[in-house]
């Protein structure tokens, strides 16, 4: 069965009207996750819901080590380990007496993980899951034409939780109708009393509107927050003066998507009205300036927030009324040229109505993965397929590209899906369907480990890879001299390493001297042996006497090998107490080496190998061990 939120929607909707789950902000990333069905694998799986609930989880925030998500059937956040799916920490809601059939929606700053349910946004810290704060109620006035009475209403809270710099913006509104636009200071007060109740947050309005801000994102730009109504007005609050509106802008058509942001050119994204796709510049004031657009698909809509790299826009959408039986489009528009140009289309199951994320695998391509919310039911509509994630690699000048399948849940955890996936440094992918459960998708499955959580959850290992090895030698150069001796034709050179034997190191020409390299931490001895040639060619060898020994530098010389799974690499040294040290970086995996010259001797060095990687927008080091 399909959701009660899904079903409202189609209801209250006409083709432009239609909204969609439009997640939070994906990523463009240099990291790579499996690029094929036969290189996917189900790490693990938890169904946080049990089955014929209504959809009732929310999207999933993936913090460091954590998943968090919000569970209205249970009226709780949860925690959960990302490496095994196991739920480690819970907490229920300050108030459990109501119903919602909708999915909450959660946010994540500060520390907190944000929770909207009941009209009422609750802080929850994100280490332990205590509540911390939970937000005042919110109500407007109604006045019933028929009877003229006037009642006061709950404010639904609307749209997607966006968090900046110790501020949490929100907007109210169900599909149609009015709504306003809030913020809240996160920062919480010292409890002095261990007994009191957690703080009641006051939450300031920044906008009043005739349209709702139903499923609406925002975006940073600057020191300005970016946000829409569904009535086409677009808004600029200034964070830095008292969140004050700055500029608005009528598009004049309705749109229920989000906003994208392209940072290289201060232009935000949008589709609106029949699919079409809107840049607009964003001045260094905040204000709206010059407006582009052009129609990607000539009938239908989207809802979705496009996602903008390089150039280009990736946006989706319907081709006809109905989401549920209307075939999708994934547009890929070059937004460069002059006038904007659909480079081409690729026709989808159903539309996408999640975020793209945008894996860079080369200077001018990258690779697309995204869900579409399609499934496919028996005659009791029980979704037996559908649910799972979907490809496409785009390249510089392609003229179209072809649909894969990357992951194909189960039957028991197929269904409809409206979400965005999410990747770590790993690569391992996370996202959500109307299933209710949480997917971990990495590569190369191995074998199948069955987990100890209380909820259904299912746990595959990876293929083991060759790991990787670091080596460190240390070396010292030596430059040897000793006596010519008269009519030899070469020198032996041998080395005595401490008590040990003499043993050959090399053997040269007429030449008096040689530099060589030995190991640094032990003592040595010297002696070369003259040697001459007989009639038939074979060497005569003379006594063996002592070489003078001139010690020179030091050297260290480390190496990495099996180095993968990073867009760059650093190493790092560390001379004595001293700390840590860029000392080389390079784009270049496999074997890595670096050899530090002139090193001082009795000082000793130490190594290190970060991996670097942008996930979900962030730059992330982590050292490869």
């Amino acid at each position: 069965m399909r959701t009660m939120k899904r079903v409202a929607a189609v209801a209250l909707s006409v083709v432009v009207l239609m909204t969609s789950g439009v997640s939070a902000k994906a990523a463009v990333t240099d990291v790579q996750p499996a690029k094929s069905k036969e290189e996917a694998v189900e790490k693990w799986t938890n169904k946080i819901v049990p089955s014929g609930q209504w959809d009732t989880l929310s999207d999933i925030k993936v913090v460091g080590n954590y998943i968090y998500a919000a569970d209205d059937s249970q009226h709780r956040v949860v925690k959960l380990d990302k490496k095994t799916g196991n739920i480690v920490k819970e907490h229920k809601y300050s108030n459990e007496e109501y119903t919602q059939y909708s999915a909450s929606y959660i946010g994540y700053g500060d520390g907190k993980v944000y929770v909207e349910y009941n009209g009422r946004i609750e802080a929850f810290d994100e280490t332990t899951l205590e509540p911390v704060w939970i937000s005042e109620e919110l109500s407007h006035e109604e006045t019933n034409s028929e009877t003229g009475k006037t009642t006061t209403v709950d404010d639904t809270i609307a749209s997607r939780l966006f968090y900046d710099d110790g501020h949490l913006y929100f907007g109210t509104g169900k599909n149609s109708g009015s709504g306003k636009y809030y913020v809240i200071d996160t920062k919480s007060e010292k409890k002095e009393d261990a007994t009191k109740t957690e703080e009641i947050k006051n939450v300031k309005e920044i906008i009043s509107s005739e349209g709702s801000f139903y499923l609406k994102n925002a975006v940073k730009v600057g020191q300005y927050i970016i946000t829409s109504d569904n009535q086409g007005t677009i808004s600029s609050i200034d964070t830095k003066n008292n969140d004050k509106v700055v500029s608005t802008k009528e598009i004049g058509k309705r749109f229920s998507g989000g906003i994208a942001y392209d940072k290289t050119t201060n232009m935000i994204y949008f589709v609106a009205g029949t699919n079409d796709l809107y840049g607009v510049k964003v001045g260094n004031d905040g204000t709206f300036g010059e407006e582009k657009s052009v129609r990607v698909y000539e009938t239908g809509y989207s809802a979705m927030t496009p996602e903008v790299y390089n150039g280009k826009v990736y946006v989706s959408g319907c081709v006809g009324t109905s989401p549920f039986s209307d075939k999708g489009y994934l547009a890929v528009v070059d937004v460069q040229s002059e006038q904007y140009k659909v480079n081409y289309i690729v026709e989808l199951p159903a539309y996408a109505m999640g975020e793209m994320l945008v894996s860079k695998t080369g200077e001018n391509s990258v690779r697309l993965y995204f869900t579409v919310n399609y499934a496919e039911s028996d005659e009791n509509y029980v979704p037996y397929s559908g649910g799972g994630i979907y490809s496409i690699e785009d390249t510089k000048g392609a003229t179209s590209a072809k649909l894969e399948t990357i992951y194909e849940p189960d039957k028991d955890h197929a269904n409809y899906c409206m979400n965005s996936i999410y990747v770590d440094e790993d690569g391992t992918m996370y996202y959500i369907n109307d299933s209710k459960t949480i997917f971990a998708i990495g590569k190369k499955a191995a074998s199948i480990t069955p987990s100890t959580s209380n909820a259904t959850t299912t746990v595959v290992n990876e293929t083991k890879v060759k790991p990787v090895t670091k080596t460190v030698k240390s070396t010292r150069s030596v430059k040897l001299t000793w006596k010519k001796k008269k009519s030899a034709k070469g020198y032996v050179i041998y080395a005595k390493a401490g008590k040990g034997k003499y043993k050959k190191v090399t053997t040269v020409g007429k030449k008096t001297s040689k530099t060589i390299k030995v190991n640094k931490d032990s003592s040595y001895k010297f002696k070369v042996k003259p040697y001459k040639l007989t009639k038939k060619n074979k060497k005569k060898y003379f006594k063996a006497y002592a070489a003078k020994a001139k010690f020179g530098s030091k050297t260290v010389k480390v190496t990495f090998k099996n180095v993968t799974g990073y867009s760059s690499y650093k190493v790092q040294m560390k001379a004595g107490k001293a700390a840590y040290k860029t000392v080389k970086t390079t784009t270049k995996g496999g074997t890595i080496t670096y050899t530090k010259k002139k090193a001082k001797v009795g000082t000793t060095y130490k190594f290190r190998l970060k991996g670097i990687n942008k996930v979900n927008g962030k730059t992330v080091s982590v050292t490869i061990k």
